[in-house]
């Protein structure tokens, strides 16, 4: 899956795995020519990406935004948002990755929310991968 954010192309693959259904992807941003991983954040280390948008502020810079959950079905709790800019810097966290509250566990998306907020952005809509 190949997604373009203001002339950033993102590149979005599944990873091939033993039992012939892929659970990992990789991604990576292509810039002027050049291509680069884009690192998972350290705790989405047992998720991966499993959707891509574009967000775009007052001033035209643009960023995107990475979700990250679980391949090839989803699950009802997992679904967080990083922001990167244009260079692929990440720019938010979510540590913890799940917040439980009254035995129910939702993902930690507080500091994504947090700086949409600060940077005047909007949560973008995001195209899923398939498979």
């Amino acid at each position: 899956m190949i997604k373009e954010c203001s002339g950033v192309r993102l590149h979005l693959s599944a990873l091939p795995s033993e039992s012939g259904g892929s659970t990992k992807t990789h991604l990576e941003m292509e810039r002027d020519g050049q291509r680069q991983e884009v690192a998972a954040p350290p705790e989405m280390a047992d998720y991966t990406a499993v959707g891509l948008g574009c967000a775009e502020d007052a001033k035209g810079s643009t960023y995107f935004v990475v979700q990250y959950g679980e391949l090839p079905y989803g699950c009802e709790f997992c679904e967080w948002f990083f922001l990167y800019d244009i260079k692929g810097q990440l720019l938010n966290h979510a540590t913890p990755p799940l917040h439980t509250q009254d035995g129910q566990q939702s993902p930690n998306n507080d500091e994504y929310e947090h700086k949409l907020e600060e940077l005047g952005l909007k949560h973008p809509e995001l195209v899923p991968f398939q498979p």
